[in-house]
C-alpha cells in the first residue's frame, strides 16, 4: 500500500498500515519520480508482499462473511 495521507483519519490508517508492515508513505506533494520509486520498491521488496498476505489472512479470519450475515440478520430481526 502506498499512502499519501492528507486529512483527518487518513493519518491513523497510514499509521496502522505501517504498524502492520504493509505500506510505504509519501507526503501529498511528492513528485512523480518519488511516487514511481516508492511503487517500484513496493513491487520488488518481498517484505511488503508478505505483510499484505498476513493482513489479508487476518481479515479473512476476523471478518468472515458468515459473521457479517449474522450481524445483518440480527439488525433486521
Amino acid at each position: 500500500m502506498l499512502v499519501l495521507p492528507f486529512e483527518q483519519d487518513a493519518f491513523n490508517y497510514a499509521r496502522r498500515a505501517a504498524d502492520l508492515g504493509a505500506r510505504r508513505h509519501l507526503r501529498l506533494d511528492a513528485s512523480v519520480a518519488a511516487l514511481g520509486a516508492e511503487l517500484q520498491r513496493l513491487l520488488t521488496d518481498g517484505s511488503y508482499r508478505l505483510a499484505a498476505k498476513d493482513v489479508a489472512g487476518r481479515l479473512r479470519r476476523e471478518y468472515r462473511p458468515e459473521a457479517a450475515a449474522r450481524v445483518i440478520a440480527e439488525l433486521v430481526a
